[in-house]
C-alpha cells in the first residue's frame, strides 16, 4: 500500500478539503511515530581488526536505538546509558558521523553484532505518492484511520477522530507486544 492509496482511502472516511501537502506532512509524523511505538528490531554486523577502536555503521542506526553490542561473546555496555566501571568493556556511538568507537579496541579479528531498533527513513513528498510507509507491509492499513484521525481533528469532530486514533493505536501496541515478544 502506497501513500495515494492510504489518503484516497482517509479521504473516503473523513471526506475533507485539506490540501495533499498536508496530508503527505501527516503521513512524515506518522511514519516516523509508527517506530516510537514499535520497535523492530536490526542487526549490524561488521568485522573487528585486531587494535581498531572505531567502526562506521549504517546511517539507519541511532545512538538511542541501540540495545545490544556485542564483539564475538563479548558484551560491550554503553558509555551514555550504562555504568561503566573501569574492567568493563564499553562503547559510543556519534549519531552524526555513525561511528562506533569500542573501548577497549578488540583484541583480535572476531565479528561485532549490534541489534538497534528500525526507524523510518523515507521522506514523502507531495510529488512522490507511490511510496509504500517504512513500516513492515501488513501495518499499513493502520496509516488509514491514523490520517482519517488527523482529518477528523482538522474539521473539529472530535469523535470521530477519537474513535480512528483509538483504532491505530490499539493495532500498533499490539504491534509492538508483538515485536517485544518475538525479542524476549
Amino acid at each position: 500500500m502506497n501513500i495515494n492509496e492510504i489518503i484516497s482511502e482517509a479521504d473516503m472516511l473523513v471526506p475533507n478539503e485539506v490540501p495533499i501537502g498536508d496530508k503527505v506532512i501527516w503521513l512524515n509524523a506518522l511514519n516516523q511515530d509508527f517506530f516510537n511505538v514499535v520497535k523492530i528490531p536490526k542487526i549490524a554486523k561488521f568485522d573487528c581488526v585486531t587494535g581498531q577502536g572505531d567502526y562506521v555503521l549504517p546511517a539507519d542506526v541511532r545512538q538511542k536505538n541501540i540495545d545490544l553490542m556485542m564483539i564475538g561473546m563479548f558484551p560491550y555496555k554503553s558509555l551514555d546509558r550504562d555504568d561503566v566501571t573501569p574492567a568493563q568493556n564499553a562503547y559510543s556511538f556519534d549519531d552524526v558521523t555513525k561511528t562506533l568507537s569500542l573501548f577497549p579496541a578488540p583484541y583480535s579479528n572476531l565479528k561485532g553484532f549490534l541489534r538497534y531498533r528500525r526507524i523510518a527513513t523515507t521522506l514523502f513528498t507531495s510529488t512522490a505518492l507511490t511510496v509504500p510507509p517504512d513500516a513492515p507491509e501488513e501495518y499499513h492499513w493502520t496509516f488509514i484511520p491514523a490520517l482519517a484521525s488527523m482529518l477528523a481533528s482538522s474539521q473539529d469532530d472530535m469523535t470521530k477522530a477519537s474513535n480512528y486514533e483509538n483504532q491505530y493505536k490499539a493495532a500498533w501496541n499490539v504491534a509492538a507486544q508483538n515485536y517485544q515478544a518475538g525479542a524476549s
